[in-house]
């Protein structure tokens, strides 16, 4: 396996995208993976929320266009599992795993009449939610890299996808500040509180609460208490939890 060090200290000199997907597709190309592709999923409630960012190396220029143009991410089941999962697996796993509805397996099938071989799932996770998949083609047949093998390249994954996540973020425009006291109540209504209850827990009144939440929805830019608290979570404002 390439040397992992090496490859780490290369991900984190990197500034922007483009010399990163390719110190990464080199690393997997040296490791026998000459197809990689890469899915990044921004959370639900972040500012690029819905904005899926998709690279492909190796694999038919046609196709890569029309899994592109054609959103077919949107019913690929291989990510879908990925992300359910904490350890890669191999892409023909796929075939015993249960689908969700029809089109997810007529994919499969494209992509057995494809005869893109065999590779490897794996998993990538940020924080706030922003996850990510690599999917890695042997090109051919399964080879037997053994459990370290797979351990070292889900390192490296994990090690692009986060570097890929820090350059991406400072693009984005920076979260909105709350204070204390919003993210506090803000946190309890992704509990599912209601005004009545959350001025009962905080010993404050609910006309109190409403004009707390009234100021969150203008910095978050929503008007309702379901977008404020998915936003919020989204764009790491507040924790998800309390104390």
């Amino acid at each position: 396996m390439t040397n992992l060090v090496e490859f780490l200290a290369k991900v984190e000199a990197a500034t922007w995208s483009e010399p990163l997907w390719s110190t990464f597709v080199s690393y997997c190309g040296d490791a026998g993976f000459p197809m990689v592709s890469y899915h990044h999923m921004p959370p639900i409630g972040s500012a690029d929320e819905g904005r899926v960012r998709v690279a492909a190396h190796g694999f038919p220029k046609d196709w890569t266009e029309n899994y592109i143009r054609q959103k077919l991410y949107r019913i690929d089941p291989i990510p879908a599992f990925a992300f359910r999962r904490e350890y890669p697996f191999y892409w023909s796993e796929i075939e015993r795993m249960e689908f969700q509805c029809e089109d997810e397996k007529t994919f499969i099938l494209s992509l057995v009449d494809a005869d893109f071989g065999d590779g490897l799932a794996v998993p990538t996770f940020g924080s706030g939610g922003r996850n990510g998949y690599f999917g890695l083609g042997f090109g051919g047949e399964r080879r037997d890299i053994g459990t370290a093998g797979i351990t070292i390249l889900q390192a490296a994954c994990q090690a692009a996808h986060l570097r890929y996540c820090t350059l991406l973020k400072e693009s984005l425009p920076v979260p909105p500040k709350l204070s204390q006291r919003e993210v506090e109540i803000l946190e309890w209504v992704a509990r599912g509180k209601s005004n009545n209850v959350i001025a009962d827990i905080l010993g404050i009144s609910t006309h109190t609460v409403d004009a707390y939440l009234r100021r969150v929805f203008v910095k978050l830019g929503t008007a309702d208490r379901i977008t404020a608290a998915i936003r919020g979570l989204g764009m790491g404002v507040i924790r998800g939890y309390v104390t």
